[in-house]
């Protein structure tokens, strides 16, 4: 989304310096009074000026070198009036102008590159991460228990009692229906279907009771019963999300806070669809940039665990879908992350 549309000022600005400046250089053309074309063209330099930092990178620049073109008219109208050559030494202000805001325009391209490049390694990290579990998840559990069962049916095979055969056979019954389950959660991990099929909220409904069965702690989901669509209200990306950033969340907290209970709550208001995770567990230490968390409370001394890799790929997720994502920590008193989506129906 272009700056000009997150912040209307800014066209209203560009346009008033735009009219201003046509109207210096109509004065400048036609050699009218020279005092009425000094003030047009300053007073056209001052709202491109202001608009600049409403704009992106690069319509900044443009914004600057508009300015620039204002002053040195100025700089013209001020040599004729006071008739004096040396003031055009005035005329490189401007191209001063230009080129500091040129080389800062460039400084911040580059940033923002090496930003983009470190968000497309850690994604990549991710993924990587992620297969790597999925292969020793399916080495030492699937392959490992399938193993198991041919070998239990090839040893029933060659004893060749029906009673062998029988007893095998109950026991590679429960050998694969483990794996049954096992894979379930693999696939319900890669993309939980209930997601497409009944939405958001069933969704998270489903992940805290899974949650809660396979850690043995207590997790809540708590909704507006009579909002039955809340998760209708964003985009099927949104969803897939938000989805990923609550079992993040959950995760973080089941396996670093120690708690004993676990809170999910979502609800709606005209603007936004707002998610709050809050667990009474151990409260965590502030991540290393905490200028990304501005409202968290560090906790003192800080808390023995690392969750800082989980919460950069919950921050980008969010960033994906111009969700705020905010975080609150206290020693001993637990943590609560908000996520805040801006509904898709406004």
């Amino acid at each position: 989304m272009s700056g000009s549309r997150r912040n209307p000022w800014a066209l209203a600005l560009q346009a008033a310096g735009t009219c201003l400046l046509a109207a210096a250089v109509a004065l400048e053309i036609t050699d009218e009074p020279l005092p009425t074309e000094l003030a047009l063209s300053l007073a056209a330099a001052t709202p491109y000026l202001a608009a600049a930092p409403l704009y992106t990178a690069g319509r900044r620049t443009w914004m600057v070198v508009a300015a620039a073109i204002a002053l040195m008219l100025a700089v013209a109208s001020l040599v004729r009036i006071t008739e004096q050559p040396l003031v055009n030494a005035l005329h490189v202000l401007p191209l001063l102008l230009v080129a500091y805001t040129a080389s800062t325009v460039r400084s911040a391209t580059q940033r923002d590159r090496s930003l983009q490049r470190a968000r497309v390694r850690a994604r990549h990290d991710g993924a990587e991460r992620e297969r790597r579990r999925w292969a020793r998840e399916l080495h030492d559990d699937t392959l490992q228990e399938l193993g198991a069962v041919q070998v239990v049916l090839s040893s029933a095979a060659a004893d060749g009692r029906p009673e062998a055969m029988r007893g095998a056979i109950d026991q590679a019954r429960s050998l694969v229906g483990n794996q049954i389950t096992s894979l379930r959660h693999l696939i319900t991990d890669l993309r939980p279907l209930v997601l497409d099929e009944l939405g958001l909220r069933a969704a998270l409904d489903a992940l805290c009771r899974r949650t809660s069965e396979t850690f043995g702690v207590r997790v809540d989901l708590r909704t507006d019963p009579q909002d039955a669509d809340i998760g209708d209200r964003l985009t099927s990306e949104a969803q897939a999300h938000v989805y990923r950033i609550v079992q993040e969340a959950l995760t973080n907290a089941v396996k670093h806070a120690q708690p004993t209970r676990i809170t999910v709550t979502m609800e709606a208001d005209h603007h936004a669809v707002t998610l709050t995770v809050t667990d009474n567990g151990q409260g965590m230490p502030q991540p290393p940039d905490s200028r990304r968390w501005p409202t968290l409370r560090a906790a003192t001394p800080p808390a023995p665990m690392v969750r800082g890799v989980g919460l950069s790929a919950m921050h980008e997720r969010a960033d994906l879908i111009d969700a705020r994502l905010t975080l609150r920590s206290v020693a001993g008193k637990g943590t609560t992350i908000t996520l805040r989506v801006p509904d898709a129906q406004t």
